[in-house]
């Protein structure tokens, strides 16, 4: 008997009886991220660490995931790095949308027009959306080499849909212009 049901010998709410619909919806849910980061700066490496200690600090957010670093030759501009990462987090997608937006702001110089950092949402467990602001999963990232590299280093079990990232990756038109730079690139002084 639930506490929304009334017990049959006096009338009043089975007090033993415990509902734990209330409960259930005061927990917030947690569901993993993959976010991608991307620079053509010479100080990438600089600028992702920073984004991931802002995103580690986010409250109800953790990175559970760090790929290696990737170099990627632009035949249409400057190279650029990549990375991926994995979140958990209790944000919902245009939430997290909107602390990845913070974070670029934060270290791109808008007077000048240079984009430093690149954060994009490019999967969320359970959430599909495909609005201006928000776009999950992260229509282009299915043949974006950059994205697709680095998230299977990471994971070599990924997918994104129902494709496994593995096969995105050898479909990818731009695989042969990614390349891993280092591993352990976290820790400092790879480059």
């Amino acid at each position: 008997m639930t506490g929304d049901q009334f017990s049959s010998d006096n009338g009043t709410a089975d007090r033993n009886s415990t509902d734990h619909s209330d409960i259930a919806q005061q927990q917030p849910t947690f569901r993993t991220a993959i976010v991608s980061m991307d620079s053509t700066s010479t100080e990438a490496e600089t600028l992702f660490r920073a984004a991931i200690v802002a995103l580690d600090s986010v409250p109800g957010t953790q990175v559970d995931g760090i790929s290696p670093l990737y170099h990627v030759a632009n035949i249409d501009g400057p190279d650029a790095m990549a990375a991926v990462l994995q979140l958990t987090t209790n944000l919902g997608a245009r939430d997290l949308i909107g602390v990845l937006n913070g974070i670029e702001h934060s270290h791109n110089a808008p007077s000048t027009g240079i984009r430093q950092l690149d954060l994009d949402l490019i999967d969320m467990d359970g959430v599909t959306a495909n609005e201006p602001d928000c776009r999950v999963p992260w229509p282009s990232a299915r043949t974006h080499a950059a994205v697709l590299a680095p998230w299977l280093d990471m994971d070599p079990n990924a997918t994104l849909g129902r494709d496994p990232v593995s096969f995105l990756l050898a479909t990818a038109p731009d695989a042969d212009r990614v390349g891993l730079i280092s591993d352990n690139w976290i820790i400092g002084g790879t480059l």
